[in-house]
């Protein structure tokens, strides 16, 4: 998915893998080092490094092979390209002395096994995107003019769960606030370049009705679904980021609006509204990068960040990396979303 406003760059660590299971696989590990002795090393030694656990630093070699490991999950990781840039990495790490002799090559790798959604960051930059992030943080906003509700859905980046919290609440508050008074809803994701799409979705959940929204399919036909509960949206029946229990405001019209910068999280909350009664969008095609990725940190705070699956909406539409058109295209979104919920809502 997508960061800082360009179309290839996002941070979506809730997305790929939510937090609970990554915690009790560190337990497991943890606890087969204990109670196995040298076999438990030899776990923690294979698979630790999966969840970031070492028991000695890595040498370049074993660095590089981490990294493979990990990109073998990437959505394109299969063909020609991607064999060739998996044995640049090998080649590399035979001479490699340092862990950044190697991140010109993982770069390659990245692009080859994840595609054009997926990057590579060195701790440098891994750092300063995190910083970047908070430091712009900005919470959902929620307006009422006369009997519509706007609701302003920013982009969020790689911020603390404090934050993400935060963000959650404050759409389901103010969406909770207005629905007494409205008629129609307006959801502005315009120029959201996506990030952690769980407390994005999470925050608009009143106005999502229970169950699936969308799926993620990944290169096998393997899916899984991205589901709304009454305290927020998850996969496996848990809410990533759980949010107060309020009154669903489902059933009054809801116009999207969308345009360019409209990416990765931000299209999967696109996504989430497709196909559903009483919703259209308008605007532009969004930015194509409806995928999701997985953030993986290596030994030295380099980043992975490898897109694993694709987006399907709830119709089975698989929306494959490619822009989703609007149902109403214009240059004037917010003017004609108006006038549409001024014909079906609120006359």
């Amino acid at each position: 998915m997508n960061d800082g406003g360009t179309g290839g760059q996002d941070h979506e660590e809730a997305q790929a893998r939510p937090r609970r299971p990554w915690r009790r696989a560190l337990a497991v590990i943890a606890g087969a080092v204990v109670l196995l002795g040298g076999s438990g090393a030899w776990l923690a030694h294979t698979y630790g490094p999966q969840f970031g656990v070492y028991l000695v630093p890595p040498s370049p070699q074993r660095y590089a092979d981490v990294a493979l490991g990990l990109l073998a999950g990437g959505y394109y990781a299969e063909g020609a390209e991607w064999e060739a840039a998996r044995a640049e990495v090998l080649e590399a790490a035979e001479n490699a002395d340092a862990y950044a002799d190697l991140h010109g090559v993982l770069a390659e790798a990245v692009d080859a096994a994840g595609g054009d959604h997926s990057f590579f960051l060195t701790p440098e930059e891994a750092a300063a995107w995190t910083d970047t992030a908070t430091s712009d943080f900005r919470a959902p906003t929620v307006t009422v003019d006369g009997s519509i509700a706007t609701i302003v859905v920013p982009e969020l980046g790689s911020v603390s769960e404090e934050l993400q919290q935060r963000y959650a609440d404050a759409a389901v508050a103010g969406i909770a606030e207005a629905a007494p008074d409205v008629c129609g809803w307006v959801v502005d994701l315009r120029g959201n370049t996506g990030g952690n799409m769980y407390p994005m979705l999470s925050g608009l959940s009143p106005l999502l009705p229970n169950g699936p929204a969308m799926h993620f399919r990944t290169a096998s036909g393997t899916q899984t679904s991205v589901t709304v509960q009454d305290d927020g949206v998850g996969m496996h029946g848990s809410s990533v980021v759980s949010v107060a229990q309020t009154p669903k405001a489902t059933g009054r019209p809801i116009a999207v609006l969308q345009d360019e910068l409209t990416a990765s999280s931000g299209e999967a909350v696109l996504t989430a509204f497709r196909g559903l009664d009483q919703v259209a969008s308008f605007g532009s095609e969004s930015a194509g990068y409806t995928s999701a990725n997985s953030v993986h940190t290596l030994y030295d705070g380099a980043e992975l960040v490898l897109t694993n699956s694709v987006y399907v909406d709830r119709d089975g539409v698989n929306l494959d990396e490619e822009p989703i058109s609007p149902d109403h295209p214009t240059d004037e979104a917010e003017e004609d979303a108006l006038r549409w919920l001024a014909d079906t809502a609120c006359e």
